[in-house]
């Protein structure tokens, strides 16, 4: 991993834990790995305003737009990627290549696009430009590739990897997780998940789909009375939708049954136990949690907003007569189904975005 004979550094601008969200959880496992691997590596956490390097320092981003504006202008590091979902960190980055810096764009969700559509004549040409720039374009999924190759984006440049990288199993982790948690899951049976960073509106909706886990929940109920739901919310966000919700939950008698973890829980040990994950969203890109899901052979259920991976059950975005059906029937044919799981191959993703590294910094296959 030697280039001009020093171990090269790759820049990282997007966010580690805390909090737990599907950006810093997917950033925070890239990293780890390369770590383990061997890499040079720092991430620039323009939102809780630090920087963290791979040997474990970190230091506090004082004045961010101070930041930026040194650090677009002097950054050494060999290959630059942003995993930042806001558009200005992104046209940044792209315009950096200009300077001839090594850049790199992930791109993962409807975010990028919804930027782009929704933004004046003068952002929409900046975004389409600055992609232009770009040394290497990862696109999580054929969509978003098909997108940035409407921008102008060169067809050379773009690669398509899905966002997925396995966690490593930690005890550490697992045991963070309340015991109250562990209580709920022992005491219901069967138990579902779903999660979501923090309480969004998308077109006027609930974009996660809490709303839908509820009224799921309360239908199921009349077929499992011991049914347990648990949701992980690390960040609640709209306050007063969340006391709508839970009033909700009261008003249908299901308290009992329904279970938010707010905090910043990993959510894999929970995703572990539970018998289905559901998936709700009302937009979406390639959700890493339903892979995640898949990858340890949980059946999941969700909405047919975007492409699904092999092994997802789908049903009628924000239809809770056929969401009830698609789970009930999960649930009632549960060995089968979790049996057709077993030929499904979820790939870790590392492997490939190491290789897209390697090649753009031009590093040797010695050392």
């Amino acid at each position: 991993m030697v280039r001009n004979g020093r171990e090269p550094v790759i820049a990282f601008l997007g966010p580690l834990p805390p909090p737990i969200g599907g950006y810093s959880r997917d950033l925070q496992r890239l990293t780890e790995k390369l770590h383990n691997s061997g890499y040079q590596f720092v991430v620039y956490d323009l939102l809780n305003k630090r920087e963290t390097y791979s040997n474990g320092f970190a230091r506090k981003i004082s004045i961010r737009w101070l930041w930026a504006l040194k650090y677009f202008f002097f950054a050494r590091e060999d290959l630059i990627c942003c995993h930042h979902i806001d558009w200005r960190v992104r046209s940044i980055t792209g315009l950096m290549s200009l300077l001839g810096k090594k850049t790199l764009i992930s791109i993962g969700g409807q975010g990028f696009q919804d930027s782009y559509d929704q933004g004046s004549w003068l952002r929409k040409k900046i975004i389409a430009f600055s992609l232009k720039q770009y040394s290497v374009v990862v696109a999580h999924n054929p969509v978003i590739k098909n997108f940035c190759l409407s921008l102008g984006a060169k067809p050379e440049r773009v690669e398509i990897i899905y966002g997925f990288i396995p966690p490593l199993i930690k005890d550490v982790e697992i045991n963070q997780i309340p015991k109250a948690v562990w209580q709920f899951i022992e005491n219901h049976e069967p138990v579902i998940c779903a999660n979501a960073f923090q309480i969004v509106f998308y077109n006027g909706e609930d974009l996660y789909g809490i709303d839908l886990s509820v009224q799921l929940c309360t239908e199921l109920k009349k077929y499992f009375p011991k049914i347990g739901f648990v949701f992980s919310l690390p960040n609640i966000g709209e306050e007063d939708y969340f006391r709508e919700i839970k009033q909700k939950i009261a008003d249908d008698n299901i308290t009992e049954n329904f279970l938010f973890i707010t905090g910043s829980y990993e959510f894999y040990p929970i995703l572990m136990k539970a018998q289905v994950f559901l998936r709700p969203t009302n937009t979406d890109g390639d959700a890493t949690s339903l892979r995640e899901a898949l990858y340890f052979k949980v059946p999941s259920v969700a909405s047919d907003v975007f492409p699904r991976p092999q092994g997802t059950v789908l049903f009628e975005n924000r239809d809770i007569s056929d969401l009830t059906i698609q789970v009930k029937h999960v649930l009632d044919k549960y060995e089968l189904c979790k049996k057709s799981l077993n030929e499904i191959e979820i790939d870790d993703n590392f492997l490939k975005l190491e290789k897209v590294y390697r090649k753009t910094i031009g590093l040797t296959n010695e050392g």
